[in-house]
């Protein structure tokens, strides 16, 4: 794999986005310098705790079709498997199964994933780095990132997934092939700011260069649920020779999450861009007037959110969502009614 990934990593609890979003995604992304697309909803049970089962004919086709639309538009794509309560005595054949499985996807990456799952394990490292060296060997996938379990300096992960076992990020800058990626989320799980120097941290951790996992916009958490992530990416300044890929993980939202994406590359490496060019998507998709009510209303949603805004100015700002026609004015007025609901299953905030 010669090009550096920098994409969309759909890996949020709650409502996943649509197979038409998704092939709609992949023709605008080149637009944006995007080439990268991952498949990992937490959502989808056949990725996580039904992960030794196999997916329901249609939903494999759907598989096929947008890995089959990827190769056609140039893109890398990948998918997330969470090894979910994962024993290597016992889950074998249930692994080697798996793998092949996902090999007649012709996926170019494929993310293994051990996030949001109990860490407090005698053995956990050891283990996780003995089920990638197994996949790597029977997998068809170009490349392996890995997602440790804990993945960030943040110690919300030992506060709700457990002690980190002393020996973990020793064992992983040791044992791990160097040619297997370690996804990191910056000092943070959902990082305000993301440098340089925080990338130079994970790299002392870790023994490498790191993939990052950017946990913004997205907004499935306890709290993040309660905002709109609408402007483009803040305090991200890094430079394309800090990490090894970069994946940004959108809202539940796919239509709000769009101006985002299309702003991504030049605000994470510090461009002055990411304005104008989120403003210019906003504008060309949904028109002048809801592009700018889209960004006078972003200090609404985005800095006070539900709970701290007046319900005078939430029932206000209703009223003006039904006066628009479009996907993004849907999208607002049924995350103002509730329709996104917060799923438990994601511990952090």
């Amino acid at each position: 794999m010669n090009n550096k990934m920098f994409g969309v990593i759909e890996g949020f609890y709650g409502q996943a986005w649509s197979w038409a979003q998704r092939h709609e995604l992949f023709d605008m992304m080149a637009d944006w310098r995007l080439n990268s697309y991952l498949y990992a909803p937490k959502s989808d049970v056949f990725l996580r705790r039904k992960w030794r089962e196999e997916w329901d004919q249609a939903t494999r086709s759907e598989l096929i079709s947008i890995s089959n639309k990827a190769k056609k538009n140039n893109l890398f794509f990948g998918v997330g498997l969470s090894l979910v309560d994962f024993h290597e005595s016992k889950d074998q054949q249930a692994l080697y199964e798996k793998i092949k499985s996902l090999n007649a996807l012709k996926l170019s990456f494929l993310g293994v994933f051990f996030d949001d799952m109990r860490g407090d394990i005698p053995g956990l490292i050891e283990q996780q780095i003995a089920a990638l060296r197994f996949i790597r060997q029977y997998s068809d996938a170009q490349q392996i990132i890995f997602c440790p379990t804990y993945y960030s300096f943040d110690p919300v992960l030992e506060n709700v997934f457990g002690v980190r076992p002393y020996n973990y990020w020793k064992y992983l800058a040791a044992n791990l092939p160097i040619h297997i990626q370690v996804f990191w989320t910056g000092p943070k799980v959902i990082s305000d700011s993301l440098a340089v120097s925080d990338l130079v941290d994970a790299y002392r951790l870790t023994g490498r260069r790191v993939a990052v996992w950017d946990n913004y916009p997205v907004n499935d958490g306890r709290v993040t649920s309660n905002y709109l992530h609408l402007r483009p990416s803040p305090k991200r300044k890094v430079m394309t020779a800090n990490y090894t890929s970069y994946f940004i993980n959108p809202m539940n939202q796919y239509e709000l999450s769009l101006p985002v994406l299309a702003s991504a590359f030049e605000a994470v490496h510090g461009g002055s861009q990411g304005y104008g060019q989120a403003m210019a998507f906003a504008k060309q998709r949904w028109g002048d007037d809801f592009a700018e009510f889209w960004w006078e209303q972003s200090s609404v949603v985005q800095d006070l959110g539900l709970l701290n805004t007046p319900e005078s100015t939430l029932e206000n700002m209703r009223h003006k969502l039904q006066g628009f026609d479009n996907p993004a004015s849907r999208e607002w007025l049924d995350w103002l009614n509730g329709v996104y609901t917060f799923d438990p299953a994601c511990l952090t905030e």
